[in-house]
């Protein structure tokens, strides 16, 4: 199995539901979760980092709108693109909850430009083959049972030339042994441990979270072989291991014949990337709402341009019909989306809207 199951998909939206009500409205309903004003500012911080990385990809050369953001979340470093990139482009993520707290954290930090919000299934993008010349994400590609698919998948609509960046995902951890219950790896307590208690804990320690009570997958068992497998089909890779905090501790994912490779191996930590898609003829770039296409075609195996009208995109050949709700579009396979999103499935098909 190398793609989550419907319960995963559910679970990410219940959790995520929760959040947004314990870190805009205030409700407590999760225990051990950042709250407030506690977030904000690690979003802020999350910002300024995705701020620089931009910045040196945008100096290497990297065109950078429009883009595609996949597990978005708050849209937190959409709106980054959006207002200090002068960037166009489409924050998509399952959970339209997250989605939709966009517009409180836009308020928040003061960056009124706001991106595209798709509300999709991630292993079937409603976006045309070849047609972005960026896609990346952070911290997202350890909740699928496997990172081939979905690296394949945003490599479909990727155009020839294009790049994928990601950042902040792990990588299996060689020298561990599960020898006692470390906690939650996000509790009140975990964060008060010294670094010999932590240092203990990387090796020794089995880590949960909350995610992973509501169904959420949490992959931090991806090995650097499966890592080089599910980026084989970039021509061209910069990617690094780093298995401390400290960068100079950072290893090249394709030099095996570095001590430092065999270093960072063993230890395990986090990986980032930016790939490269075959350069090539392509079409001129197209801005982002027109590279949307009907997901429940795409299925099937066409590639059906989406246009809007009024509050739903529409698809010209099934007919078929996606809401806008406050901003966001469900641009779901319809099985998909009557599972995921009955209220909003069956909403549409009271108001006359033909499903």
């Amino acid at each position: 199995m190398d793609r989550q199951q419907i319960n995963n998909q559910k679970g990410e939206i219940e959790f995520r539901r929760k959040l947004v009500r314990q870190q805009i409205k205030g409700d407590k309903v999760l225990s051990d979760e950042y709250e407030g004003s506690e977030g904000e500012n690690i979003l802020r911080d999350r910002m300024n980092e995705t701020l620089a990385g931009m910045n040196r990809l945008r100096e290497a050369g990297v065109t950078l709108s429009p883009y595609l953001e996949i597990g978005a979340e708050r849209g937190q470093r959409s709106l980054v693109m959006e207002n200090d990139m002068s960037a166009v482009g489409a924050a998509a993520d399952i959970s339209a909850d997250m989605l939709l707290s966009c517009d409180h954290y836009s308020a928040v930090f003061d960056k009124p430009r706001i991106p595209m919000r798709v509300c999709c299934d991630v292993n079937n993008l409603p976006f045309r083959s070849n047609s972005l010349p960026f896609a990346f994400c952070y911290e997202t590609l350890h909740h699928f049972p496997s990172p081939i698919p979905i690296v394949a998948e945003l490599y479909r609509v990727i155009r020839p030339g294009g790049y994928l960046w990601f950042d902040d995902e792990p990588y299996r951890r060689v020298l561990h042994w599960n020898l006692y219950d470390g906690g939650k790896a996000y509790s009140q307590e975990a964060r008060k441990r010294g670094i010999v208690r932590r240092a203990i804990d990387r090796l020794f320690a089995t880590m949960t979270c909350n995610e992973v009570e509501h169904g959420v997958i949490e992959n931090h068992e991806i090995s650097t072989a499966e890592w080089k497998s599910a980026l084989s089909l970039f021509s061209s890779k910069d990617v690094w291991l780093q298995p401390t905090a400290k960068a100079g501790l950072k290893a090249r994912l394709f030099n095996r014949t570095s001590l430092r490779y065999w270093i960072a191996h063993l230890m395990g930590g986090r990986i980032t990337a930016l790939c490269q898609k075959q350069p090539g003829s392509a079409p001129e770039i197209a801005p982002i709402s027109e590279t949307l296409i009907c997901p429940s075609c795409r299925v099937s195996g066409k590639e059906t341009p989406l246009h809007q009208e009024d509050s739903c995109f529409v698809c010209s050949e099934c007919l078929r019909r996606y809401p806008m709700v406050d901003g966001v579009a469900f641009l779901f396979e319809y099985t998909k989306f009557s599972d995921l999103y009955p209220e909003i499935f069956q909403s549409v098909r009271s108001s006359g809207i033909e499903v």
